[in-house]
């Protein structure tokens, strides 16, 4: 875990690469114990190029174990964005990769590779590219598994023509012949590109029987006049009958109210059917000028998806891996503080916490992270407008681009209670509001010793906190495999 820029000390419990440029999370899956995690990666170097498919895997998303680099890239064609799927054949468990061949030439089209030993070793199959429009921005092929009304699986893959703001659909039975279905989009501003899709079904409040479906967008600023803030995602929630989805809104929904996060995908076949979402921890906008070494990119924390029941319309909730609860059920509960004079803390820099308050007893509420860096973040409630803002500033922030200094703002109810889980661990910070209605996530500038927190409150009220340092472990050797039976479709 070492770490040679003093601003960005490595994370304990995000996954990073040990050297090089990350990007965009590939290919995520389960399979038989192990949850692998492919990324967007160039093996050569700390900036992004040469782009190839890094691989990771890890036994309960918190230790993650780095593999050699799994689909490399090769004259003439990079590696870009794609996913993987776990199924049987008749030789045994197979997973299958959908990727982006980015050719040389300009164009871009869909191509295929084969494992059958767990991920390790690919095999590229000697068709490739498999789907091709002969077009310049056709990429990122999510591919989904569809049980129709009579209960026949199929595969539905999703893939972007970025330019055009378009999700296309096509559908397969045997994950080799693709039948192209229908598009989506454009809808919402211009000015941006559409990356990464994904198309989730989720329960509504837990019914089994009201079943809706979630269609994840990453949008890109592009431009001479491209928007300063940068990339972000957004979804949809509507409805797809193994042909076209439907959305009930032509409006795009924020999905991370932060400045860091982006290209999240689910994981495929997770345990219990959970839908399970990693996104890069980073910003297009300057992703390029993030001051670590030797290292360049982060993933978030794995995020639980559901849809939750909000104000009479279903709305997409993200809640934390399950062993950060775990850790915070560890944790010694604090005392129930007063802030009537402000508070300080010290925390490790890899720490959980969580806080209660109600705003109509507290009034204002102001919570300052401060380390050795020149640089802070300030996490502020207004009960007046419900509004929580989360404010990186300082000489080091300003150092790293012009537009990394920023706010980042969450609209809440007015002068309802607020429960705030935080996640900071080194340079990424990730907040889960009101059990996961809301979400933050921003990189940070604390340095590379103990954080200072600071709580002050404009009215004498009380505010519940739970904190946890999270103990840096040493990461574990690459498990064994133990059987599984596949699903075969």
């Amino acid at each position: 875990m070492n770490q040679t820029d003093p601003l960005m000390r490595r994370p304990a419990f995000h996954f990073t690469p040990q050297r090089n440029w990350m990007n965009d999370p590939n290919g995520l899956v389960y399979d038989r114990g192990l949850w692998h995690l492919y990324y967007q990666y160039n093996p050569e170097g700390p900036d992004w190029g040469n782009m190839s498919w890094g691989h990771a895997t890890s036994t309960d998303l918190q230790h993650w174990t780095e593999h050699p680099v799994a689909l490399p890239h090769r004259e003439g064609e990079q590696i870009f964005s794609g996913s993987i799927v776990a199924s049987a054949s008749d030789v045994g468990p197979l997973l299958t990769a959908y990727y982006t061949s980015a050719y040389d030439d300009g164009h871009q089209a869909q191509s295929r590779a084969n494992s059958t030993d767990g991920g390790f070793t690919w095999e590229t199959d000697p068709s490739n590219p498999i789907l091709d429009r002969n077009t310049s921005a056709f990429r990122d092929p999510k591919v989904i598994r569809y049980a129709d009304a009579g209960g026949e699986l199929r595969w539905i893959m999703l893939a972007v023509e970025a330019d055009d703001r378009q999700v296309l659909f096509y559908s397969s039975t045997d994950l080799h012949t693709w039948e192209y279905q229908s598009a989506f989009g454009p809808l919402g501003v211009d000015g941006v590109v559409w990356e990464c899709p994904d198309l989730v079904a989720l329960p509504v409040d837990g019914d089994p029987d009201t079943i809706r479906w979630v269609l994840l967008i990453s949008t890109n600023p592009v431009g001479e006049d491209a928007d300063p803030e940068g990339s972000s995602m957004s979804y949809l929630i509507g409805d797809f009958d193994g042909t076209t989805f439907t959305a009930d809104s032509s409006e795009l929904t924020r999905l991370d109210h932060g400045r860091d996060f982006y290209a999240g995908v689910t994981f495929d076949n997770a345990p219990a059917g959970e839908k399970v979402m990693m996104a890069w921890m980073s910003n297009w906008s300057y992703a390029r000028e993030i001051p670590s070494a030797p290292w360049r990119g982060a993933m978030s924390l794995p995020r639980r998806l559901s849809l939750r029941t909000i104000g009479g319309s279903p709305r997409l909730i993200q809640q934390p891996p399950k062993f950060i609860q775990e850790q915070l059920l560890a944790a010694d509960p604090a005392a129930r503080m007063s802030l009537a004079q402000p508070i300080h803390m010290t925390l490790s820099g890899h720490s959980l916490m969580e806080l209660q308050w109600d705003p109509n007893t507290t009034g204002q509420l102001r919570l300052t992270l401060q380390g050795d860096a020149e640089s802070e973040v300030v996490i502020e409630h207004s009960p007046a407008t419900g509004a929580l803002r989360v404010t990186r500033q300082g000489a080091a922030v300003q150092a790293v681009h012009a537009a990394f200094p920023s706010t980042s703002t969450v609209a809440l109810d007015v002068l309802a209670p607020v429960r705030l889980l935080l996640s900071l661990d080194g340079p990424l910070l990730e907040l889960f509001i009101n059990d996961g209605e809301a979400t933050a996530a921003n990189l940070v500038l604390l340095g590379s010793g103990p954080v200072t927190a600071r709580f002050a409150a404009e009215l004498p009220g009380h505010v519940s906190v739970l904190l946890q340092d999270v103990r840096e472990s040493e990461t574990p050797a690459r498990p064994s495999l133990p059987g599984r039976s596949p699903v075969r479709l």
